[in-house]
């Protein structure tokens, strides 16, 4: 990965802000982030990440930050991005132009089971020069589908790890780690709710940090959905992403 994603159009002034991705040369089916923050389920920022005593993120590092993007970018991969402070609205449509930068990126290699907890085995990678950045247990959720979905939750039930630790210590001299973390609880899946893919509608999100480099995330202008399906087994599964990055797959 180069680290820096191509130029995006925020469309101004309008309530949800909303990044529309060009997509790299010859990829043409990159569609646009489309989560608001505001519907239930795997993708709103509902603050419990905030509620989880010690997290992970950055530390140190002086960045400007202006939008903040948490999406899957391959089948394996979430990654976190930063776009640079708003200018005034350009063109008779109100748009202007945000450079997008990876910062954080991490990819997941298994999902094994041990008991009754979930063992994911990944490698985070640090994308920016300056200061340093932790990844902690407390940072990582599984949701698992609720069989009503009307619940509350928005059809989903979260579980975390059992125990909070610094997974990673991510710097400029070593932006590269493997970790890996256990998260607890989680039921066994059921064969018949498998997908004809091999999937079961399961997500591990990475929770984006209620605050990056001075800049407070808040969607709906701050898109953090931050997930990716799984499946248990010793090898990441081979599903392709949907088009719509803040839903990556069933």
């Amino acid at each position: 990965m180069n680290g820096t994603f191509p130029k995006a159009l925020l469309l101004l002034p309008v309530l949800l802000l909303t990044g529309c991705v060009s997509p790299p040369d010859g990829d043409e089916g990159q569609a646009a982030p489309s989560w608001d923050g505001t519907e239930d389920g795997p993708g709103r920022f509902d603050g419990v990440a905030t509620d989880r005593g010690e997290r992970g993120g950055p530390v140190g590092g002086d960045l400007e930050v202006g939008l903040v993007r948490t999406e899957a970018t391959a089948n394996d991969t979430i990654e976190l991005l930063t776009g640079g402070r708003l200018s005034e609205p350009a063109g008779d449509n109100g748009a202007v132009a945000v450079d997008w930068t990876s910062r954080l990126s991490i990819t997941f290699t298994s999902a094994e089971r041990s008991g009754d907890d979930v063992v994911f085995d990944g490698t985070a990678a640090y994308l920016y020069d300056k200061g340093a950045y932790l990844v902690h247990s407390k940072d990582f959720t599984v949701l698992v589908p609720d069989e009503e979905e009307d619940q509350e939750g928005g059809g989903f039930t979260s579980y975390t790890a059992a125990d909070g630790e610094v997974l990673a210590e991510l710097t400029p001299e070593e932006p590269t780690a493997d970790f890996s973390v256990a998260i607890a609880g989680v039921p066994e899946e059921d064969g018949a709710q498998v997908h004809e893919d091999g999937l079961t509608g399961r997500y591990i999100r990475y929770e984006t940090p209620a605050e990056l480099w001075g800049h407070t995330v808040e969607p709906p202008a701050d898109s953090v959905p931050g997930r990716l399906c799984y499946a248990e087994g010793d090898d990441w599964h081979g599903v392709e992403l949907f088009e719509q990055p803040s839903m990556p797959c069933g």
